[in-house]
């Protein structure tokens, strides 16, 4: 996915501790560990914003529903994460409600545990935080059949995601449902049907997955994604400008000497003509190159093959030959691991072994087909399912056709103990009865 046209120089492997820790810790920041939801508080009837904002207390069953989310924590020398909260001074409350999800600390500014203020009807302090949350619950007192919560009666610009919950007191259940923006993209886990939860465990874990879910979705959107993209662009740049003079700072070593574009100042005798000093630099170049090489597989952390690695290895578009001369007619065929299973028009199916990639082109031998069913198997097509261990062929035509099924590690114990060729008769067992005239899906 690299363009490597735009980089005027290779990338380079970061050796620094230092620098590692530092990108380590650019990158967990990225990944969004930590989450502030907020939690709104209505009133059965309420249908705007002041209203809920306004309520100085929630109900016996808003704070069950509290005590549901997480623990109930002070705020005053708080360390752990407080998602904007006042730790010192108390001016955002003295109490919140705080939780581990998963690895995540998740903290909830509650609407009722925010600064009230009798004077200010727009209760602008509690805004200020509930406000700026990208997901915010809604609990809504009252019945099925009350006045429902609508995104638009909350004034937010930031704010993409609301979750409305309400508590049914006479089946003790909660019901659920998700309000998103329209340029938020979809995200699981889906909401049952009906979205009602008689086990409070399992609503706290589904209602918690969906915020987090919900959350990640949003900052995908163009807004958040432009804002986000210009910030890493600049904590990229501040930290290459901080750390720049450490890249030059690092102490020699093979390791790091493969950093240096010129191997020149490692030869013991620099040779004065130009051919035998370039001769001289791939020859310490290669050696060196090769004790690397030979420590990182030692240590388990290289491929040894050279079909994955090196200057053997194939590209996936690349056309791989795996007989000079076949001499049957192809009807279809699949590939299989580093083989091709082919079904003929006269002479069954047969495998093809792909060549070794380790050898040079000719010293490649052509290894002969093998027969693997008879030619009363008449393969019109084959479909090969590795991580499922599945051969799934389509045999005869029209009317009299059928799904055959195997297990690839059977037909691979068969030809490793040379057992004879199967024939269709030897297949019943493989025969999918209620599948005359049908046709395998592409």
């Amino acid at each position: 996915a690299m363009n490597m046209d735009r980089f005027e120089k290779g990338p380079r492997e970061i050796l620094n501790p230092e620098i590692q820790k530092d990108l380590l810790v650019l990158e967990e920041q990225e990944g969004s560990v930590n989450f502030k939801f907020g939690v709104l508080y209505a009133k059965d009837g309420q249908l705007t914003d002041d209203e809920m904002f306004s309520n100085e207390m929630g109900s016996e069953n808003f704070d069950k529903f509290l005590n549901l989310l997480g623990d109930t924590v002070a705020l005053q020398g708080w360390a752990g994460y407080r998602g904007g909260l006042d730790t010192k001074n108390d001016t955002t409350g003295l109490q919140s409600i705080y939780t581990v999800y998963q690895g995540h600390e998740l903290m909830f500014h509650v609407s009722t545990m925010l600064p009230y203020s009798k004077e200010n009807k727009q209760q602008v302090e509690r805004k200020r935080h509930i406000g700026n949350d990208i997901v915010t619950i809604v609990f809504q007192e009252g019945d099925d059949a009350s006045s429902s919560f609508k995104p638009s009666m909350i004034r937010s610009h930031f704010t993409h995601i609301f979750a409305l919950v309400r508590y049914n007191s006479q089946n003790d259940s909660y019901r659920l449902k998700i309000f998103s923006e329209e340029s938020v993209p979809l995200f699981g886990p889906p909401l049952p049907s009906p979205p009602v939860f008689t086990d409070h465990h399992e609503f706290r874990d589904f209602l918690l997955v969906k915020l987090i879910n919900g959350e990640k979705a949003t900052l995908e959107t163009p807004t958040f994604a432009q804002k986000r993209q210009r910030t890493l662009d600049m904590l990229i740049r501040s930290l290459y400008q901080d750390l720049m003079p450490d890249l030059h700072k690092v102490p020699f070593s093979p390791q790091n000497m493969l950093n240096r574009r010129s191997f020149s100042d490692v030869l013991p005798e620099s040779p004065k003509s130009a051919r035998k000093k370039e001769e001289a630099r791939q020859a310490e170049f290669v050696r060196i190159g090769q004790a690397l090489k030979l420590k990182t597989i030692v240590r388990g952390d290289a491929p040894t093959s050279l079909v994955t690695t090196g200057l053997c290895r194939k590209e996936p578009w690349e056309s791989q030959s795996f007989c000079c001369t076949f001499p049957y007619e192809i009807i279809c065929a699949d590939s299989w691991g580093q083989s091709l299973l082919v079904a003929t028009d006269t002479a069954g199916v047969m495998m093809l072994d792909g060549p070794d990639p380790a050898l040079p082109g000719a010293e490649t031998p052509t290894l002969p087909p093998v027969q693997v069913f008879d030619k009363t198997m008449a393969v019109k097509q084959m479909h090969i399912l590795e991580p499922q261990d599945l051969l799934i062929t389509r045999a005869d035509r029209g009317k009299d056709a059928r799904l055959y099924v195997f297990k690839l590690s059977g037909i691979k114990r068969g030809l490793e103990e040379r057992q004879l060729v199967r024939s269709k008769c030897d297949c019943r067992e493989n025969k999918l009865e209620k599948t005359k005239g049908k046709q395998m899906a592409n």
